[in-house]
């Protein structure tokens, strides 16, 4: 189990934020009636091992959408999800979450929490967003490039319904027109960073690439969270410009705060018979990028770059979990295509380049990321068959993801699927090649 580093102040703070927000909304003026709207879905999701058969996913949710319309300019919406789970995939860590960001309940197999909870005023192309929000940019699907602004969850690595599954942080938003120019600005005063699985849950890193070149199989560990913060210090302020080009829109963009991906540090000197105890420490880094996407005919071309001048990594040194600061690039295409015959495929092609100044690094030098899908509705629409690989092209393992869903009504959905996967124990997806699986989901919507 990590430990927690600082007070747990989550059951205060976060029912001070939205009573806060529920007391604002009370006192605006509103010259419309109010209308409020809730979605509510039951989720059941089971996984079991394709060597074995053991049961390894087991988790109910409950969750809510409630939006209201409060007048002509003025919206809200308070997202909250109940989840229920005891099984090898476990609810992930909450330790490098805010105070303000925890759950309202969490224990070993409870969690409820706020997801979103935020107000905006709207008028024309104009907008202001305040509450715990995500800022979505990039153009990819699911493949982050530019898209790194916001931290996300990691406890299913990258089996979730949506790519990457972000977490909403306080902060507020603001968004223009002026001219043909959209601009775009937002600020996270929370510390937040990226969830990670419980150690020793199914989908734990192990790999030496993510812990800092300690085989973590044969060497006991003990993980501290480094104190996440609400303040100036830990937060993220970015600003992005989008003007259209050709057929098609070019956007700048560039962004400031704590990585939320972390380095590992030693806490204690190593001692016989002794865990290590290690940090998961999240380094200030600034990232500049550029997204574009164009509409062809009966396709989709879109592209992203971004430089990280100040990326913090670990690298091989006279020592354990040594750091130091490099370059890093990253350039990422894709295509979108309705095929004939009313086929939909989607592949992108991304490259991770570190430029390591001299030091060696624990990971490669290169990463080149492939993702390609296929899909295709049968029977008025009701049923939806997917295949889906993903994997890297350079230490060549991956996942092969075939899917059916069929909506029995408008209502209840049921899917089915294989999460396969490959390669060397050590690569970032064969790491994970015996946690292979056949699954099954219901989920019901009112």
């Amino acid at each position: 189990m990590m430990a927690v580093n600082g007070v747990n102040l989550s059951q205060y703070t976060s029912k001070a934020l939205i009573a806060f927000l529920l007391l604002y909304l009370s006192d605006i003026n509103f010259t419309d009636a109010t209308t409020t709207s809730t979605v509510f879905t039951i989720d059941y999701r089971l996984g079991t091992n394709l060597d074995d058969g053991d049961i390894e996913l087991s988790r109910f949710s409950v969750s809510t959408q409630t939006r209201f319309q409060l007048n002509r300019d003025w919206t809200a919406q308070l997202d909250a999800r109940a989840e229920f789970a005891e099984d090898d995939v476990g609810l992930g860590s909450i330790n490098a979450y805010s105070s303000a960001n925890r759950p309202l309940i969490d224990n070993n197999s409870t969690r409820v929490e706020f997801e979103r909870a935020f107000i905006q005023w709207r008028k024309r192309a104009h907008s202001v967003t305040l509450g715990k929000q995500v800022t979505p940019w990039g153009v990819l699907d699911g493949v982050q490039i530019t898209d790194r602004f916001d931290p996300v969850r990691r406890r299913d690595f990258v089996f979730t319904d949506v790519r990457p599954d972000r977490i909403a942080r306080w902060g507020g938003r603001w968004r223009n027109q002026v001219g043909k120019f959209k601009l775009d600005a937002s600020l996270a005063l929370d510390g937040t960073v990226s969830q990670q699985a419980e150690l020793g849950a199914l989908f734990f890193n192990t790999s030496t690439r993510f812990t800092g070149g300690v085989n973590v199989a044969n060497i006991p560990i003990e993980i501290n969270t480094q104190n996440r913060t609400s303040g100036l210090d830990q937060s993220t302020f970015g600003v992005r410009v989008t003007y259209p080009l050709g057929q098609g829109d070019l956007s700048l963009l560039s962004f400031r705060g704590p990585d939320t991906d972390p380095i590992l540090a030693i806490e204690n000197k190593p001692s016989i018979n002794q865990p290590i105890v290690v940090e998961l420490r999240f380094k200030r880094r600034t990232l500049l990028g550029a997204s574009y996407d164009v509409t062809l005919g009966e396709t989709v071309v879109r592209g992203e770059v971004a430089y990280i001048p100040d990326q913090h990594v670990n690298i091989i040194g006279n020592t354990l979990l040594q750091s130091g600061d490099v370059r890093r690039l990253l350039v990422g295409f894709g295509i979108d295509w309705n095929a004939p015959a009313q086929w939909f495929v989607n592949a992108q092609l991304a490259i991770d380049y570190i430029d390591d100044l001299g030091s060696t690094l624990v990971r490669p030098t290169t990463d080149t990321i492939v993702t390609l899908r296929a899909q295709r509705l049968f029977s008025n629409g009701r049923l939806l068959f997917k295949g889906e690989l993903l994997g890297t092209l350079n230490e060549q393992d991956g996942v092969l993801r075939p899917e059916l869903a069929y909506e029995y009504t408008d209502r209840l959905k049921l899917r089915t699927g294989i999460d396969w996967l490959f390669g060397d124990e050590n690569g970032q997806f064969g790491q994970f090649k015996d946690n292979s699986r056949i699954w099954f989901a219901a989920s019901y919507t009112f």
